[in-house]
């Protein structure tokens, strides 16, 4: 059976198959079954709405597996699977975490062929506006002192080429910490060049959480990371004496994309997680995530989806846990579909997070630096509020593009940087993303549904 994908007419709900296996999955349950073949078919008809079944269905199946999946389907339809199109209350969304992204510097060390940040924009923050921007964010956007707060000093450029800096905002925020008895810490992710063991051993010395982002293998590094020695990168991860909180991730790009091969060549320096994204370019790049390259995407994380099941059911729960605790693309999928969490927001800018640059502009993430439609505030005057309700705004049920969408509340929209670039409005979606994320989802129910079936132990263990 070929692969496809479809929303059922006037039901908030899709059929699609997944390696010769057939699912409907219901945004308004956010529930999914597996089905068999003439349940897809008589879903796909227009059975419920004229009665009538089309003569090749009734030539398929015998009369009494018809007359029990019809009464199957309409179990679903009296349960609310299968129901129409509707808006779900998003007023009562509480987050526990919030995020502050300091851009300490737009100075690096390396120039990456799918960079973000703006190379014509050349400045560091003072240690007095990143204090600045620390109190505001404390006294004016986080609610109350039971959060925790996220101080991330990556910025949009090696965020290690200013060590001085990272260290005194982090006295500083250790004082805080201190002095108002919450949870709050400084993380940067590093390209590594600069990770030696001494810095390492600074950073973890002062509690600062970090990452190193490396793309696989020496050749592919070396080739997207213009500057980069991989072997000097691979010294100082492997010096690191205590790896815990340590995490790689990867950027993966249209030409790159062997997971399997990327996942173990990070996984053999000892991270607690491991994690892969993909690139934000525009479309036309010929690294970017584009319809010509996206099939031979997803038949890339087929590979790695088998893959990482058979680690699984194998006895290595290691594996699947260093992958489950990464930000990682598809992990983000598989996490929403078992928890059936309706997701509201892609972005968290303006809601739980924004970005803050040396010239003290509100920005909504990094990737804007440099961009005037990305500021939406200043420390002086604090968030506009036609920007940030504008932001507010930008959640599945509202989103044009998204709203009738069946995968709407486990994707939630397109990542603002990456509409933006592309198409030059924050919410709409890049097509070739918007197909990658709704086959991740397709996979994580096909990967969920097969372990409940076939090892609930380990569904059940994996659920808890």
């Amino acid at each position: 059976m070929k692969s496809f994908c479809k929303q059922l007419d006037n039901f908030d709900a899709a059929v699609f198959s997944v390696f010769n296996q057939c699912f409907l999955f219901s945004a308004s349950t956010l529930t999914y079954f597996p089905i068999t073949e003439c349940a897809k078919d008589i879903l796909l008809s227009n059975y419920f709405f004229d009665k009538k079944l089309p003569d090749f269905v009734k030539l398929k199946y015998s009369e009494n597996e018809i007359l029990l999946t019809c009464k199957k389907l309409e179990e679903f339809k009296s349960n609310k699977v299968l129901a129409p199109i509707q808006k779900y209350d998003k007023s009562s969304i509480l987050y526990t975490d919030y995020f502050l992204k300091l851009v300490g510097s737009t100075k690096c060390n390396l120039r990456c062929n799918y960079c973000f940040a703006n190379k014509n924009s050349d400045y560091d923050m003072s240690l007095e506006t990143a204090k600045k921007a620390i109190l505001f964010f404390l006294d004016k956007f986080v609610p109350d002192n039971k959060r925790r707060v996220v101080i991330d000093l990556t910025g949009a450029g090696e965020p290690l080429v200013r060590l001085d800096f990272i260290l005194q905002v982090n006295d500083f925020v250790q004082k805080i910490k201190s002095k108002r008895k919450i949870n709050i810490f400084c993380q940067l992710a590093s390209n590594g060049m600069l990770l030696t063991k001494e810095i390492s051993d600074k950073l973890k010395a002062n509690n600062i959480l970090f990452g190193v982002s490396l793309d696989e293998k020496k050749e592919q590094s070396e080739s997207n990371r213009v500057g980069l020695d991989y072997d000097l990168v691979s010294k100082n991860i492997s010096d690191i004496e205590n790896k815990q909180f340590f995490g790689l991730a990867s950027t993966y790009s249209g030409n790159n994309h062997d997971f399997i091969s990327i996942f173990k060549t990070l996984y053999s320096f000892s991270p607690e997680v491991v994690g892969m994204k993909p690139v934000r370019l525009i479309e036309s790049n010929s690294n970017s995530i584009n319809m010509n390259n996206i099939e031979e995407i997803k038949k890339s994380y087929d590979v790695f989806v088998k893959w990482l099941y058979k680690q699984l059911v194998s006895g290595d729960k290691k594996i699947f846990d260093t992958f489950m605790h990464a930000e990682d693309f598809l992990s983000r999928y598989m996490k929403t579909t078992i928890r059936a969490f309706r997701v509201f927001y892609r972005c968290s800018a303006g809601i739980n997070s924004f970005a803050v640059d040396g010239k003290e502009n509100i920005i909504i993430c990094p990737a804007f630096i440099g961009e005037e439609k990305g500021i939406i505030g200043n420390l002086d005057e604090g968030l506009f509020e036609d920007k940030r309700k504008q932001l507010e705004n930008l959640y599945a049920d509202d989103i044009s593009y998204c709203k009738n969408c069946w995968a709407r509340y486990t994707c939630a929209g397109e990542c603002f940087s990456v509409g933006f670039m592309n198409n030059g409005i924050f919410e709409k979606p890049s097509l070739a993303m918007c197909e990658l994320k709704k086959y991740l989802i397709q996979l994580s129910v096909y990967f969920w549904t097969s372990l409940r079936y076939e090892h609930r132990d380990l569904y059940d263990e994996c659920l808890y």
